[in-house]
């Protein structure tokens, strides 16, 4: 069982950026598949070569970054779910707090230093 815990407001303040991160991710994936060119209805393969590897990069970039962001907002999903059950900060494999300096450079992680290096 944990001998310590986090201040209530650090959580809630810590909730409050995780779900302004959300809404921010899905403004960007709304804009992202809006600027994908396979996304259009109207889209179809040109008789233009140049113009549709040129649409297919922009499509793969589309994907890339739109995935990253995905994992982006499943990380965040997890993070709130820890602090529902009050396991947020803690490591996943030792229990102990997380130090705050790590959780300030990265708010997602599940493992303290000590046990994120042995992993």
């Amino acid at each position: 069982m944990k001998d310590q815990s986090y201040p209530k407001d650090v959580l809630k303040d810590i909730k409050a950026f995780f779900l302004e991160e959300q809404q921010t991710l899905e403004k960007r994936l709304e804009q992202i598949n809006g600027a994908d060119p396979f996304r259009d209805p109207d889209h179809t393969n040109g008789s233009d070569l140049g113009e549709d590897a040129n649409e297919e990069v922009q499509h793969e970039q589309a994907v890339a970054h739109a995935e990253t962001l995905q994992k982006k907002k499943k990380d965040i999903a997890a993070a709130l779910m820890r602090i529902e059950k009050g396991t947020y900060g803690f490591c996943k494999n030792c229990n102990k707090m997380i130090d705050t300096d790590r959780l300030s450079s990265n708010p997602y992680t599940l493992y303290c230093i000590s046990c994120a290096q042995k992993e």
